[in-house]
């Protein structure tokens, strides 16, 4: 998986550069750095999750992001396509991984995810074609 820690960013002036780190460190947020932008979740949220969340919203996850989608803000930018979210039911969800999902992760590596990370959502991979096939 590639690190894209320096890529895809929030840019934030100095004083707040300094605010983040710290609230980053104190909140053992450091290792998220390399696929989600925490800088933009910072920025947007004030340093405080709203209540009852987990995690942020896909707007801030990178392109190496296992559940990368076309919510994020990085959607298109660089050629990057993200998955697709449908919601089956009041709990029930569906993530169509787009073949760029699979230029970060293999299918297996993105079903383990799931079944770790994503219990109950269905994960559709993308049909990739056989060469010779016809």
């Amino acid at each position: 998986m590639a690190d894209l820690t320096d890529r895809y960013n929030t840019p934030l002036p100095p004083y707040e550069e300094a605010k983040f780190h710290a609230w980053a460190h104190a909140n053992d947020k450091l290792l998220d750095l390399g696929d989600y932008d925490l800088r933009g979740l910072w920025k947007q949220t004030g340093g405080v999750m709203p209540a009852g969340e987990q995690h942020g919203p896909d707007t801030y996850k990178k392109p190496n992001h296992p559940t990368f989608s076309d919510e994020s803000q990085y959607h298109g930018l660089d050629g990057q396509l993200g998955g697709h979210w449908t919601q089956q039911g009041k709990d029930t969800w569906t993530f169509d991984a787009s073949p760029g999902n699979l230029t970060h992760r293999s299918p297996a590596e993105l079903q383990d995810y799931f079944s770790k990370y994503e219990p109950g959502v269905t994960l559709n991979l993308p049909r990739t074609e056989k060469k010779g096939a016809r």
